[in-house]
């Protein structure tokens, strides 16, 4: 007996953002290759190949370089995606929204399959912006193509990200809404006796019963000598009363993140514990009142810093950059940092973090306290209400 052949059922991917939101992310995209004169875009990232596709690539991280998937762009015309691992192609073909989805096979194989995706396309000559691209592949593609320029899609990929629609601010309020679950639950989780990375769990179980679509595998617990030296991860190290603890946490929702801090204490602050969490929480106020539309992203760090300075700690402040632009991705562009010269606009997420760290005295410890704020036609609008610790904010 004949077997009858199968008919796939489409489903919309997992954590989808719908599809007016898919709509206007490829318009956006469209219209910056246009403005820069691009024929083609070829994105590797996979927070841009999730945001021109749709489809949730396996092991999303919103700062994830893991080549598995790609994505060319072709003006005017739909994305193709291009997936390496065979456990995708029953994925692909239920919860893919692209008509044009290839396995792109083994590494040594990719410029192969790169290039007959090129040529189906008739991008064989042109400019092609790329997010990023392996020298002995850009090498391959170059010697086929020799007719194509390729160039750094870094200040698309900003513009396209940078200003949000209506529908990407709403998932961004609730990505943070997450993470303040996370955060809540740290604090509670925080004990004299307590291992960083206990606290790191009970901080990424309430995210998840809270709706965090995956989590991005680093929770910072920073206590007592790693919140001074500003540790990136949860340790096994013992807590202990009279530690100052660092928590940095972000969490996913459609796509969209999260990204908030806040700096607690094990037991009772001293004086000089009090003093310096003042002085960020100072800091980070003084950033607050600096974001309106039209200000340079260096003038809201130099504000920032300068407090810290004036404040006598100049040595103990974090001396790079004081925030972030916050969306689809986590530390996109363009930063709020000296030398950046671009002005904030309507509609952009940004995240504020200053930080003072006495990485020579360990006793006391680190402080940071970190939010998102939505640059408003006047002003900045923080996007969630987390508590500070009351213990460390009372004079």
């Amino acid at each position: 007996m004949a077997q009858q052949e199968f008919k796939w059922e489409r489903e919309e991917p997992s954590f989808y953002g719908g599809d007016e939101l898919h709509k206007a992310k490829l318009g956006k995209v469209q219209r910056s290759m246009e403005k820069y004169g691009l024929d083609g875009l070829l994105l590797f990232q996979s927070c841009a190949v999730r945001y021109v596709t749709d489809f949730f690539v396996k092991g999303y991280r919103a700062y994830s370089q893991d080549l598995e998937y790609l994505a060319v762009v072709p003006r005017g015309k739909e994305p193709i995606l291009g997936f390496q691992s065979g456990s995708d192609e029953y994925r692909v073909k239920t919860r893919c929204l692209t008509e044009d989805a290839r396995r792109l096979g083994s590494y040594s194989k990719w410029p192969e399959s790169i290039a007959e995706i090129l040529v189906d396309y008739g991008l064989t000559k042109g400019r092609i912006g790329v997010d990023m691209l392996l020298f002995d592949w850009y090498l391959a593609l170059q010697k086929k193509f020799p007719e194509i320029e390729f160039v750094n899609a870094s200040k698309v990929w900003a513009e396209i990200t940078a200003i949000k629609h209506p529908i990407e601010i709403e998932y961004i309020r609730k990505a943070l809404e997450i993470a303040g679950s996370g955060v809540v639950a740290a604090m509670e989780a925080v004990k004299d006796g307590v291992r960083e990375c206990e606290v790191e769990a009970a901080e990424e179980y309430a995210m998840r019963m809270a709706g965090c679509e995956v989590q991005f595998g680093i929770l910072q617990v920073a206590s007592g000598r790693n919140s001074a030296t500003f540790e990136r991860i949860a340790t096994d190290k013992v807590i202990r009363d009279g530690e100052l603890v660092i928590l940095d946490t972000c969490a996913s929702y459609r796509g969209y993140t999260g990204d908030t801090g806040r700096t607690t204490i094990c037991g009772s602050p001293s004086k000089r514990q009090k003093e310096i969490f003042r002085i960020q929480m100072g800091s980070l106020q003084k950033a607050i009142e600096a974001v309106k539309p039209g200000v340079k992203c260096s003038e809201v760090d130099r504000v920032a810093k300068q407090f810290i300075i004036d404040s006598g700690y100049g040595e103990y402040m974090h001396k790079f950059a004081t925030g972030h632009q916050l969306g689809y991705g986590l530390h996109s562009e363009p930063m709020i940092a000296e030398g950046v010269e671009e002005t904030l606009k309507p509609n952009m997420v940004v995240c504020l973090e200053p930080r003072v760290h006495l990485y020579d005295q360990w006793e006391i410890g680190g402080v940071h306290n970190e939010d998102a704020v939505l640059v408003t036609e006047t002003g900045a609008q923080k996007l969630a209400d987390l508590k500070y610790c009351e213990k460390l904010l009372d004079s």
